[in-house]
């Protein structure tokens, strides 16, 4: 009874370790070797495209990995994968002659004073005599002697890395590694921040010009002999002046933007500028004026993009920015700018837009006189992205 008692326990705690034994060594079917040379086999077939034309006729000779990292039949899954794939994707014939065939066993070479123990893992015996693997390539045509290195990495997973031969020359004809698991690098955001400066020309007008009242003082002497003088103050200026005149905005405009996302088809950014406006009639310069301006801009892509100059053809951009006069005049204009812009080349640009104010349309001038411009107006601007 002991005894069967005591298999029983041997049976059973048996049994546990053997599970976690094969629970440890489950892989997912991404860590599978099966799934990492099926991605490996999709990078090389369009990397095979420039293999040399002179070499059709290729053999393994040599296998390099690490015996704790891979057993024999991994490595000879591995082996046969990739040369499926040299005979699919590049219409090359593979050759197996037995004395190119690598192994992992000691060979014992020498003669009647010497003795040598080479260690052949990955190997093969005509590899150890460059004059045996010559005369065998020679002996079964071989035009392309294929080294192949096998590694496990993480979080790259398998790396396979080929190196062709010339069996003649010793010259390495073709050459390349992949990985299973390649890191994933994404652009980052600020590689597309630009700097643009813009020289434009914008057609305004006057609409009106206030004037205050301005104060008459008058006074009398006494005639009737009572002793007393009379004053009096009147407005001479009760009513508006109206003046229109056609005037013209020419500006100067920095801009700094950054991209809202992976393909740069969208901006938003802040602007500074400077505004001279003159007026037409230079008979009339009361509505003369400088301004300077700080503001925001957004860009929006409206066509795909055109690689010969990297950048979109077709945008539309809207700017909202606040100007201020210069000089001893008072106070502040809030201006809509919608436009669109044409990138004529990687740097130079052109760009159509409206004006529409939105509040602020009235300056104060040092008299106390007030001018106001109409609130809408059309221009353009030549743009330089740098």
């Amino acid at each position: 009874m002991k005894r069967s008692f005591n298999l029983l326990l041997v049976l059973t705690f048996g049994g546990l370790l053997n599970t976690v034994h094969v629970s440890a060594q489950t892989f997912t079917h991404q860590q599978g070797d099966p799934y990492m040379i099926e991605k490996i086999q999709e990078q090389l077939h369009p990397n095979l495209a420039d293999f040399p034309v002179n070499v059709r006729r290729i053999a393994i000779y040599k296998i390099n990995y690490s015996a704790l990292r891979f057993t024999n039949e991994e490595v000879e899954y591995l082996r046969a994968e990739i040369e499926y794939s040299m005979r699919q994707y590049a219409g090359l014939t593979v050759l197996s002659p037995p004395e190119l065939e690598p192994n992992d066993k000691l060979k014992i070479i020498g003669n009647d004073s010497t003795l040598q123990i080479l260690n052949m893992q990955g190997r093969s015996l005509a590899d150890v005599s460059p004059d045996m693997l010559e005369e065998i390539s020679y002996k079964y045509g071989v035009q392309g002697l294929v080294e192949l290195s096998l590694q496990r990495r993480e979080p790259e997973g398998l790396v396979i890395g080929i190196r062709v031969m010339n069996p003649q020359s010793r010259e390495v004809v073709w050459s390349n590694s992949f990985i299973s698991n390649p890191p994933i690098v994404l652009p980052t955001l600020n590689q597309g921040s630009q700097k643009l400066v813009s020289f434009g020309i914008t057609t305004r007008s006057s609409d009106s010009w206030y004037r205050n009242q301005y104060s008459t003082t008058t006074s009398s002497n006494d005639s009737t002999g009572a002793g007393t003088d009379s004053t009096s103050t009147t407005f001479s200026h009760q009513a508006d002046t109206l003046l229109r005149q056609a005037l013209t905005d020419f500006s100067l405009t920095f801009s700094y933007r950054q991209p809202l996302d992976l393909e740069n088809s969208s901006y938003i950014g802040f602007t500074a500028g400077y505004h001279i406006i003159r007026s037409r009639n230079r008979d009339i310069t009361l509505f003369d004026i400088s301004l300077f301006d700080l503001g925001l801009v957004y860009y929006q892509a409206l066509s795909e993009k055109n690689p010969d100059i990297d950048e979109y053809r077709v945008v539309f951009y809207s700017k909202l920015n606040m100007q201020f006069p210069l000089g001893n005049k008072d106070g502040e204009m809030f201006m809509l700018e919608p436009g669109v812009q044409f990138n004529l080349s990687k740097n130079i640009g052109l760009s159509v837009f409206g004006n529409l104010m939105l509040a602020g349309e009235s300056i104060k001038l040092p008299n106390k006189d007030r001018i106001t411009y109409k609130q809408t107006g059309i221009g353009f601007h030549a743009v330089l992205r740098f």
